[in-house]
């Protein structure tokens, strides 16, 4: 909800309102514009989709200046009804703030939003530090465009729409499209923390948040409090705060996993509102697949929560995959989007924004940092390049298809593409830069620009938004990123102990049998799925004839997936590759081959 979309360059009749329409999902409600004249006479015109749980309009206009945001901004929107009312709105004070000094003043906000402004002689758009909400944009014939999905940028006939022969490798590499590029040529995701200047044609963007700086602070004890639980426990209960503050009169729903960081949310969010019975909830796949319900229970029962379980088949959502797909825009390959979809679905009948647990194991080093310690100890395997050796573990850590690319992809595709060198490339600058300087901190800090931003934060923003909801993530705030960094790499991976930091600063409030389990996640069984209630559904999507018709793949390779034949399959895990396959072919069908407009 809370979409942002326009454009500032020559002007373009309809365009605005053929963006909206392409977001209608979002603007249930409807939208508000903006339209005005920069001083070198380009147009802007800046929409809004307004959503229930949004305070004084997100839009406002200060002589020759434009200023819009979806979202929400933090210590701005906090107002009670009757402040609401009686005082300017938060954009339009904002915009009067900014006139000085606009660069500063713009890095210096929190919360979960992206911005819009035209400010003088130039025009600026900005995503919120952590990367909870998403623009993206793209500058074509003199015009910047921008918009929360990237369909609402094809609002413009012009625009091409080549897809990326490098994306796919990353998108089956990472079961996502990391950092600024997308799956199209051309259009590109503003990554989190940045600020982006048009001004005369051209465009400029620099980070104004960097995460890594924070962790180069912690340099000498005197520093920084030695109690560091203490002040993660601090800062978790002053960022649901914020979250709390957004709705003050309306409790919000709460997803809850079982595991540790949807648990610390939660009882932090029940001790700040004892009077509220808040709404929970939950997914499982049925009795036959491994649950964590006795954990979600433990936390229900404690906190009295009004809790929902929802049980997740093929049979409940294969209809509505294809629209689910639409919804991501940018394809992501977790199986873990349908249940953020159903939840956000039954969450939305009863709140208005919710609170998740999404952000632990980035910002406070969960999974895959082990591995990754263990092989930089050990170095290159015998008989692998000296070079790259640190960059494709990182890959072969996620596990998904970086290791089938030969056989999956047709030789000339992986050829036009760039091969391993490509995916080794786009992540040397992040293994190679000179901060953060321990390794620990180093992957944290990958971790929270590329997964976070680019998958975390994006899927649950994006299956959220598709039901009118406000998704917020108080273990994925500015403040907890901050936090965490400045605490000692030796204070958040204990050993072989993850988030261990976290684990004690919530031990009063959250029972110790789920803060001794180890890290789990959700097991969304695509595995037993595609052999099973899924199995008819893959053949037809995934038969020879489909796959020969779209030129990308090689079809000897996805029967052979299908099939669930072992040899030749490195690493397994047929039901995820067959997933992220699906995924793609759905996406591409909607994005790619169809016209969107009609």
């Amino acid at each position: 909800m809370a979409c942002l979309f326009g454009y500032c360059g020559p002007p373009a009749d309809g365009l605005l309102e053929r963006m909206a329409a392409l977001l209608a999902h979002r603007c249930p409600l409807g939208w508000e514009r903006m339209h005005g004249t920069t001083m070198t006479g380009d147009c802007v015109e800046i929409g809004h989709g307004r959503a229930v749980w949004n305070q004084p309009t997100q839009l406002a206009q200060h002589n020759h200046e434009m200023l819009g945001y979806g979202g929400v901004l933090f210590n701005r929107d906090a107002l009670t009804p009757q402040e609401a009312g009686s005082m300017p709105s938060a954009a339009r004070l904002l915009i009067m703030e900014l006139a000085d000094a606009p660069e500063p003043r713009l890095a210096a906000l929190t919360g979960c939003f992206v911005l819009a402004a035209h400010l003088g002689d130039s025009f600026y758009l900005l995503r919120d530090p952590a990367g909870v909400k998403v623009v993206y944009w793209t500058v074509h014939q003199g015009r910047l465009l921008f918009a929360s999905e990237i369909k609402a940028l094809f609002a413009d006939p012009a625009l091409p729409r080549r897809m990326r022969p490098g994306a796919l490798l990353e998108y089956l590499s990472f079961s996502f499209v990391p950092g600024a590029s997308t799956m199209f040529e051309g259009i590109e995701e503003l990554q989190p923390g940045s600020l982006l200047r048009f001004r005369h044609g051209q465009t400029q963007v620099q980070r104004h948040f960097r995460c890594e700086d924070w962790a180069e602070l912690v340099s000498s004890p005197s520093s920084y409090p030695t109690d560091y639980s203490t002040r993660v426990r601090t800062a978790l209960e002053q960022s649901v705060a914020e979250c709390l503050a957004v709705q003050p009169d309306k409790p919000p729903a709460v997803f809850l996993s079982g595991g540790i960081d949807s648990s610390a949310v939660l009882a932090v969010a029940a001790q700040q509102r004892p009077d509220a019975h808040l709404p929970t909830f939950s997914a499982h796949f049925g009795p036959e697949y491994a649950r964590e319900n006795e954990f979600v229970q433990l936390m229900a029962d404690r906190y009295h929560t009004d809790h929902h379980w929802l049980e997740i088949r093929p049979g409940g959502f294969l209809e509505r995959l294809r629209e689910i797909i639409w919804q991501l825009d940018d394809p992501i390959g977790d199986p873990v989007t349908v249940p953020n979809y159903l939840l956000a679905q039954a969450a939305s009948q009863v709140a208005d924004v919710v609170l998740n647990g999404e952000g632990g194991d980035p910002c406070f080093g969960g999974p895959k940092n082990i591995p990754m310690l263990m092989a930089r100890l050990y170095g290159p395997l015998p008989g692998e390049p000296t070079t790259g050796w640190l960059e494709r573990n990182y890959l072969r850590a996620f596990q998904r298809c970086y290791q089938d690319l030969s056989a999956l992809l047709t030789p000339d595709l992986l050829r036009e593409a760039g091969g391993e060198e490509a995916l080794i490339a786009l992540l040397e600058p992040y293994f190679h830069a000179l901060e953060p300087r321990d390794f620990v901190n180093k992957l944290m800090s990958i971790n929270i620009r590329l997964k976070g931003a680019n998958l975390i934060l994006v899927k649950v923003e994006k299956m959220s938004a598709a039901h009118g909801l406000l998704a917020l993530p108080p273990l994925f705030s500015r403040r907890i990123i901050e936090t965490s960094m400045r605490c000692p790499p030796g204070v958040k991976l204990e050993g072989a102990v993850e988030k261990s930091v976290l684990k004690k600063a919530v031990w009063d409030c959250v029972p110790e049998a789920i803060i001794a389990r180890p890290k789990s996640g959700m097991m969304v069984p695509v595995r037993f799925w595609f052999q099973g209630e899924m199995r008819r559904y893959g053949q037809k999507l995934l038969s020879r004839s489909q796959i020969r018709r779209g030129g990308l793949f090689n079809p000897d390779y996805v029967e052979r997936l299908l099939n669930y034949e072992m040899e030749g399959v490195p690493g397994l895990r047929h039901g995820l590759k067959l997933w992220m396959l699906v995924t793609f072919l759905l996406w591409h069908e909607q994005m790619v081959e169809a016209s969107i407009i009609s």
